[in-house]
């Protein structure tokens, strides 16, 4: 299977240079590739009700009369095309655009009148109610755009069940055994659901996305520099999940439920409507996933002359699992002809568990056996959140003059309760003696308020203007309590360790976003304005730290249209992380005896410059994408490790954070696609990036390092039902501030088959059949050396089954509506 996987790398990559090397595609009547001509043949694609260009329509050119496709453009914002390297001939052009019929003009190419133009082309509106009338549009498996790329999910994940599949097969995304999103091996990046940041975020986003079914999901879009209209949260670039939005006429929906066990199990619902004025859409899932997690903590201690000092020993065996219930509903109700009123509600249910037995040999520096214990561990965790957004949006010409605002409530609330015991084992046991008890307990409850509002107007041909206002505030209320009860004897005293904290962000922001398309190249420039602060107080001394700041986010991007099959552009934005509440609380937290975390309230955000290039290349077989980049942070927030700290009359391993001077990475990303009809569609990618941190003059913390990694996915349709998908991804080792990470690796197979055309499926997931799914990191300094290793239990064989009722969700395209007779307000 790996010498398999590998081979395919290399054809993707092969596939890729080839196509680089190629002419556009614009062929003679032979099938045998001749030299291009001189001509072209240009044009205008207009809607015919309303006169409003088309943007993005498909012009395909053939010699006429037969039936091979010679080449092809698409449509430029205001409704232009052009197709060069036409020899001498006659043509016919065919126009399409989804919701439209399609227009059919003949012209004629000639050594004395090498232009021809076909002036404007007009495209009628289908009437999408008559029944019968089916339009559809073959649409690119990715779409590269000044800022972005957008995968098209049945392309990339065919075999998919849930939005976590779909993302984990998008080239530069990850997805771990946790369920935890990452873009180039970063997880600080910003997920977004129809461009609405995320609710929740890490393992409960994971869980969140196993219950989505892959159904619902129209495209994922990378965005590695956003430009200044989105929130400049997520170092590493947003991820937006574009859901299929307004079911078709009548009734729709479909059900998922997959298992590879009684502990790992998913399964959804969907139900789409929309009749008249009303649109709803609706979809409720389950998830569990309860799996053994095995690993090593050893650490080693040494004295001033480098010699062992003493050595502990510890094998951790025990399970880890999430279970959650997830409903989402959208309501869209049209008020008029411009007006839309848009319901979306978010409702989450979650729990997880940790249980487990830690086996502790301590020994002296000659490696004699001093102790043996066992340390014991649970952990159970309950949360609810409900997220509403109400948007109201007037489209007074589609794309091009829109005003919306919306106003988004959240609120989670969180319990965590955890016991830990030592229990002596070996010659030192007493039966049923259990020594060192604690209790903790995490009480949390958050609210988040944001406002919103966008506008959007079209100056001129191929010039646009974005601007808008965002204002959010946060407040999180968390108590921690700690219970000691050091002789096991019942007698429970509450720990100085125990605390509890407010937490109060507002955020104030103002953008605009202008964007110019001039001859082949298309601009944008951009600048957001915030105005941030926040108040971390602690509840027991009343001691405040409040920070306030402004910030400027400059954006901009340029590509130029080499040719309709080449694209460059180059890209750059400003991003900033702001500190966690556990980077910020000064309160020791214990994750587990031996390590604690201490937070910094007085801790700045990072501030990331981040500037990017890209060369595209797009042929009939595919395209090929090399992205190189570099990334300068600021006021970076890094852990200082102390290894010889005492806290709460423990020798323990503390976790601290400080702003350091710098970082710097660079690096380059190379992705391609090939695509050889229904025998193999294949997505291959690597990353290379080195990143230099420097502690600055107050701090020996700091890092170089290299590291790199790669991804594929390749789809074969093996019958015209089966489908069988593999992605394998690797990452190097790399090393991190006082330690090294070891190489990573996962792989994933799915075979799909489809019974009753796309209406039902059934599907076998195997997840890390060569069971490589683990982590091992080494750290340390002069005074300790500590390696720790876990086994996540990731490997599993899911069967999934898929049944969809009525019309599938699919995405329709807003109509254009004809110009008011007067300026200003209709």
């Amino acid at each position: 299977m790996r010498r398999l996987l590998l081979a395919l790398i290399g054809l993707l990559i092969a596939a890729g240079a080839h196509d680089l090397a190629a002419q556009a595609p614009a062929r003679s009547p032979a099938t045998a590739p001749v030299p291009a001509g001189n001509g072209e043949v240009r044009g205008i694609i207009v809607d015919l009700a309303s006169s409003a260009p088309i943007s993005r329509a498909s012009v395909a050119v053939r010699v006429k009369g037969q039936a091979q496709l010679l080449a092809g453009a698409i449509a430029t914002p205001d409704g232009a095309f052009r197709v060069q390297g036409l020899r001498p001939g006659t043509y016919t052009l065919r126009a399409t655009y989804l919701g439209f019929g399609p227009r059919v003009a003949d012209f004629t190419v000639s050594d004395a009148a090498p232009i021809a133009n076909v002036g404007r082309l007009t495209l009628t509106r289908v009437a999408v109610e008559l029944e019968g009338v089916a339009v559809k549009e073959e649409r690119a498996a990715v779409t590269i755009e000044p800022d972005r790329n957008a995968y098209r999910a049945k392309d990339v994940a065919p075999a998919a069940s849930n939005a976590s599949d779909v993302l984990d097969a998008v080239p530069s995304v990850q997805v771990d055994a946790d369920g935890k999103v990452s873009l180039r091996g970063n997880e600080n990046v910003a997920v977004q659901i129809n461009g609405r940041p995320s609710p929740i975020r890490g393992a409960q986003l994971g869980a969140y996305l196993k219950s989505m079914p892959a159904s619902v999901v129209d495209r994922v879009e990378v965005i590695p520099n956003p430009s200044a209209r989105y929130d400049p949260e997520g170092m590493a670039g947003i991820i937006n999940i574009v859901l299929k939005q307004n079911a078709d006429l009548g009734l729709s929906g479909g059900v998922t439920a997959g298992a590879a066990n009684a502990e790992r199990f998913n399964g959804s619902g969907n139900v789409g409507y929309q009749s008249g004025p009303l649109t709803l859409f609706t979809n409720l899932g389950i998830n569990k996933d309860e799996r053994p997690v095995v690993g090593i903590n050893d650490r080693e201690r040494f004295d001033a002359l480098s010699a062992p000092l003493s050595f502990t020993e510890q094998d951790i065996d025990g399970r880890a699992g999430n279970h959650g219930v997830n409903l989402n509903a959208t309501v869209d109700y049209r008020l008029g002809k411009r007006d839309v009123l848009s319901n979306a509600f978010i409702v989450n249910r979650r729990g997880s568990s940790d249980v487990s037995a830690s086996a502790y040999s301590e020994l002296g520096g000659d490696r004699a056996l001093l102790a043996r214990y066992d340390r014991l561990r649970d952990l159970r965790a309950t949360g609810t959140m409900f997220d509403y957004t109400m948007a109201l949006k007037r489209t007074f010409e589609a794309r091009k003059h829109e005003l919306s605002g919306e106003v988004r409530f959240n609120q989670a609330n969180d319990d965590e309760r955890t016991a830990l015991w030592k229990q002596p084992n070996g010659a030192d046991a007493t039966s049923g003696s259990l020594l060192d008890g604690e209790r903790d307990a995490v009480d949390a409850r958050s609210r988040q308020l944001a406002a919103q509002v966008d506008y959007t107007r079209t100056l001129a041909p191929r010039r646009k203007l974005e601007t808008g206002y965002k204002g959010t505030a946060r407040w999180l209320d968390r108590d921690y309590r700690v219970s000691r009860d050091a002789l096991g004897n019942g007698d429970w005293v509450v720990s100085n360790l125990s605390n509890a904290f407010t937490f109060d962000e507002k955020v104030n922001a103002a953008y605009g976003v202008l964007s110019q398309g001039a001859g082949k190249f298309e601009l944008q420039a951009g600048l957001r304005a915030e105005i941030a602060s926040r108040d971390f107080t602690l509840a027991a001394s009343a001691t405040s730290y409040p920070v306030s700041y402004r910030s400027l986010f400059p954006s901009g991007a340029v590509m130029y249209n080499l040719s309709d099959a080449t694209q460059l552009k180059a890209s750059y934005s400003r991003r900033i992380r702001r500190p966690g509440t556990q980077e910020l609380n000064p309160f020791p937290t214990f994750f587990d005896v031996q390590n604690v975390f201490i937070g910094n309230p007085r801790l700045d955000p990072e501030y990331t410059d981040a500037l990017e290039l890209g060369v595209t290349r797009a042929g009939a077989l595919g395209s090929l994408q090399v992205s190189p980049f570099y990334r300068h942070t600021s006021n970076v927030i890094r852990v200082l490790i102390n290894t010889a700290d005492v806290i709460d009359g423990r020798d323990v391993t503390s976790v601290s954070f400080q702003n350091l001077a710098a970082s710097n990475s660079w690096g380059t990303d190379l992705n391609g696609s090939l695509r050889l009809g229904k025998r193999l569609t294949g997505f291959a990618g690597v990353n290379v990036f080195k990143m230099v941190t420097d502690g600055g003059s107050t701090s020996a913390v700091g890092s170089d390092a290299v590291t790199w990694s790669t991804r594929l996915n390749g789809t074969t349709e093996i019958t015209p039902n089966t489908i069988l998908q593999a992605m394998y991804f690797y990452r190097a080792p790399m090393k991190i501030e006082g330690g090294r990470f070891a190489s990573m690796q996962m792989t994933n197979v799915v075979l799909k088959r489809k019974i009753d055309g796309d209406r039902s499926s059934v599907s076998l997931r195997v997840t890390d059949p060569f069971n490589t799914g683990r982590m091992r990191i080494q750290a340390g300094d002069e005074n300790i050396n500590q390696i720790t290793e876990r086994s996540f239990g990731a490997r599993a064989a899911y069967l999934t089954f898929q049944y969809n009722y009525g019309q599938a969700p699919r995405v329709r395209q807003p109509q254009q509506e004809p110009q008011p007779q007067q300026a200003g307000f209709p």
